[in-house]
């Protein structure tokens, strides 16, 4: 099974989603490969174009490395201005490469002057003219790689945000082509957003076998052959490159439960679509946030819950 996380999002911290997903697949010994495309997209070197007249942009290239460094120190969070100055010249540089594509491209925002991600016809299109998208030769790269030493493998994609909408149909396309008979699950919070509105009519049947609303681990087990997905298992990081991301140290995001006690936000998602409260006892919290961070040495847990009980609170408190 080959897991993918879709550009673009705030590059700070290993996707949750997919770590909970490995988390599940591990606990039950089945294999699996996580593709960060997210990570890989934003973070890299960044080639300066070959003829450019703009101090603004030359600057930005040359000190482009420096800058990422500086953002995966300590010390580069105790002067904002020099903070600030780095993420500006990340974008710049970002900004400057998508731009051919028709991409207005940031660490945290993808915008395509051709296509909407809030219009499957759109994303539609995204898949049929993949190489146009500004990550394709990484991603057919990558994906060349992984069939290749992949037989017949499941492909799950996490779709949390708009921002990812028209890179992740990209890819979808791409794969389907490459190889035709491949599976492909489709899930995170934007695709259950879809999917629990009620007029909900799926219209990309060619490019999605399976899509997935709400928690994916026990429909990912039983796509994997797995006879009882029931059992706890906790995020899994060792098939990610912690210190790979834009922060002065790992940063494990985790959530203690599904869903929001509140449930009085009119502008809240778990509202409209109905998600039931789900906490984790507190033990079990406590239990796995100590184990993690024995294992992983992080400099921060971010915990994810739309609202943290009280009785946790006093727990972690405690």
């Amino acid at each position: 099974m080959i897991l993918v996380n879709p550009p673009v999002v705030k590059p700070c911290e290993a996707p949750a989603g997919i770590a909970k997903l490995t988390g599940a697949l591990h606990h039950h010994g089945i294999a699996c490969e996580v593709f960060d495309a997210n990570a890989q997209s934003l973070l890299g070197k960044g080639e300066a174009p070959r003829k450019s007249s703009d101090a603004w942009t030359r600057r930005a290239f040359r000190h482009h490395s420096k800058n990422l460094l500086l953002l995966k120190d300590r010390g580069g969070y105790e002067n904002f201005d020099r903070y600030k100055q780095a993420v500006l010249g990340i974008n710049h540089v970002l900004e400057t490469q998508a731009s051919p594509s028709g991409v207005l491209l940031s660490l945290s925002n993808y915008e395509d002057e051709r296509l909407s991600p809030l219009k499957s016809k759109d994303l539609i299109r995204a898949a049929e003219e993949a190489e146009k998208n500004p990550f394709f030769p990484l991603f057919r790269d990558r994906f060349e790689m992984l069939l290749a030493k992949n037989e017949n493998p499941i492909v799950g994609f996490s779709l949390n945000y708009l921002s990812q909408a028209l890179c992740t149909f990209a890819m979808m396309g791409f794969l389907k082509r490459l190889v035709p008979g491949v599976k492909v699950a489709l899930g995170g919070s934007l695709v259950t957003s879809w999917m629990r509105r009620p007029e909900w009519r799926n219209p990309f049947g060619d490019l999605v076998d399976k899509m997935v609303a709400g928690p994916g681990e026990a429909v990912l087990l039983s796509l994997a052959g797995v006879a009882d997905p029931s059992g706890q298992s906790a995020p899994d990081y060792r098939d990610f490159l912690l210190q790979d991301y834009l922060a002065p140290g790992p940063i494990l995001p985790y959530s203690a439960s599904r869903g929001c006690y509140w449930q009085r936000c009119s502008f809240c998602p778990e509202r409209t679509e109905k998600n039931p409260y789900c906490p984790f006892p507190a033990g079990r919290v406590l239990s796995e946030v100590e184990s993690l961070a024995e294992k992983w040495n992080p400099v921060l847990i971010h915990f994810l819950d739309n609202a943290m009980s009280p009785a946790l609170l006093r727990a972690l408190g405690e």
